[in-house]
């Protein structure tokens, strides 16, 4: 009984660091979208007549230096999150399941 209950445990556990990860990654990706949205509603303002607008080449920088600084994060917390926490904490609950009480 208590066998299954910990192997139970400890795919829960996985799955609950797997939907972490998830999470995070689609954040990032919402954020981007948004980034880059900020072009198509800049470019829809009734003022802005042409690509050359100074508003429109503004944002357009802004967003694409946004959107490369927010992937450059991203990428960073994904590797993080994989070789280090998710690692960490696999081996922490694997060594807990493993360990006698």
């Amino acid at each position: 009984g208590i066998f299954f209950i910990e192997v139970i445990g400890l795919i829960i556990k996985h799955f609950v660091l797997a939907v972490r990860l998830l999470a995070n990654m689609l954040a990032g990706h919402v954020v981007l979208a948004v980034l880059v949205a900020f072009i198509a509603v800049v470019a829809s303002l009734e003022y802005v007549q042409s690509y050359s607008h100074p508003l429109f080449m503004g944002v357009t920088l802004a967003s694409i230096l946004g959107a490369l600084a927010i992937s450059l994060l991203e990428l960073f917390v994904a590797f993080l999150q994989e070789a280090y926490i998710f690692t960490f904490l696999s081996a922490l609950f694997i060594g807990m399941a493993v360990h006698e009480h």
